[in-house]
């Protein structure tokens, strides 16, 4: 949250540089009252979310649109990125801010065996991707964009931190559900790891994998893992996947698993190895044990050095000529690589401006689709060109 926002509770106002702001986050979280951002004559409300003993200030989903351009809270309509397709039907937000996710792929198994499912990393296609349902790439793009973590602004330096990762996504997951119930009764994210800490973090990942337990005559319960990819070493039965944050809890991959993490990161795994500062996130999931975790299904993403979603070099080039601009990441959720929406909406331009940077392979269909797209678009557009190998100048900044 920048630190100039301002906000009206009632007849009181205070901004997030204000003296106390805890205090006064507790008790409108207490009496369930909704903060209204000041940025613009709507006063879009905001909703506040608990993280362990710290209460942080949330976009009600669904009205990002209403803020200003250069209100930290912003979000461009949905229609400009792959949350279009699926929002109202695979994602459905009510009035109490709350977000229900209906997914396709299960969290819960019957009989040690989960439902068949489609393989998570298969491309899917703009035409017959169903956008009654999420995917799990299209979960972790969800969780991700709800967070803000695909947002930018010069004014957060060059670098964010596996803590922040953290704390948004637990934040963002505790106003979301399934049929199964509230995700965060599934999701793991490890918290920042140390040493010293060593034995209370076990303690409460042991806490929340007792959530997880079987009970008689319902349906075991599945984990979602989010975290970061560090490598895998073989095991005795297929592979054992290395995980940041998590050194003493490991997670195992079958034979057959295996492959498929071979055919959806393999490349991935490559363009970070040779991209500096960039990682590559995992989201899985899994059948809990005591000692270590069985994957049951994988997706992955790739991430620039301020943990900005990219999906190929030319998206990477871009975020990197973004580094000290305000902007938002567009994510695809569950459509095609080569799905015509914009990259990226740049912010500090006064009216914003679409950017479209297709990666160098898109056929000429395909550009053509996106040249209309952009060209109809609400914002104005900046392009691109598959056949172009230099970045075109950018759009300079509003006075």
């Amino acid at each position: 949250m920048a630190a100039d926002n301002t906000f009206r509770l009632g007849h009181s106002r205070f901004s997030t540089s204000t003296e106390g702001l805890q205090r006064i986050l507790e008790g409108a979280y207490d009496k369930k009252a909704r903060p209204l951002c000041q940025c613009s004559r709507q006063e879009p409300a905001m909703y506040i979310a608990k993280v362990g003993n710290e209460y942080i200030l949330k976009r009600m989903p669904g009205t990002g649109h209403l803020h200003d351009p250069v209100c930290e809270t912003f979000d461009p309509p949905p229609e400009l990125s792959g949350l279009g397709q699926v929002n109202g039907q695979a994602i459905v937000t009510d009035e109490a801010g709350g977000t229900m996710l209906k997914l396709d792929f299960p969290l819960s198994v019957k009989g040690g065996r989960a439902a068949p499912v489609a393989d998570p990393g298969e491309a899917a296609s703009s035409a017959v991707a169903s956008p009654a349902k999420l995917r799990l790439l299209a979960m972790l793009h969800y969780l991700w964009e709800a967070a803000g973590l695909n947002k930018w602004r010069s004014t957060y330096g060059r670098r964010r931190s596996w803590f922040i990762i953290h704390r948004e996504l637990m934040a963002a997951a505790a106003k979301v559900s399934t049929k199964a119930g509230p995700i965060s009764g599934n999701l793991f994210v490890p918290p920042l790891y140390s040493i010293e800490e060593k034995e209370r973090l076990a303690a409460d990942r042991r806490r929340f994998l007792h959530r997880l337990q079987p009970v008689a005559g319902k349906p075991t319960p599945l984990g979602i893992v989010i975290a970061e990819y560090k490598g895998y070493e073989p095991s005795t039965y297929g592979r054992k996947l290395i995980l940041k944050h998590m050194p003493d809890y490991p997670m195992f991959m079958d034979e057959e698993t295996g492959k498929r993490f071979d055919r959806i990161a393999a490349d991935k795994i490559e363009t970070i190895e040779a991209t500096p500062n960039s990682h590559l996130i995992i989201i899985a999931t899994f059948s809990p044990k005591p000692s270590h975790g069985n994957i049951r299904e994988i997706a992955v993403m790739p991430v620039n050095g301020q943990w900005i979603p990219f999906d190929h070099d030319r998206e990477h080039q871009l975020l990197d000529a973004l580094a000290e601009r305000d902007f938002i990441k567009c994510l695809k959720y569950n459509l095609s690589a080569t799905a015509p929406v914009a990259n990226a909406l740049l912010l500090d331009t006064g009216t914003p401006v679409a950017m479209f940077a297709p990666n160098h392979d898109l056929g000429e269909e395909e550009f053509t689709a996106l040249q209309k797209i952009a060209a109809d678009g609400v914002y104005p557009p900046w392009l691109w060109a598959p056949e172009e190998f230099d970045l075109p100048g950018i759009p300079g900044k509003s006075k």
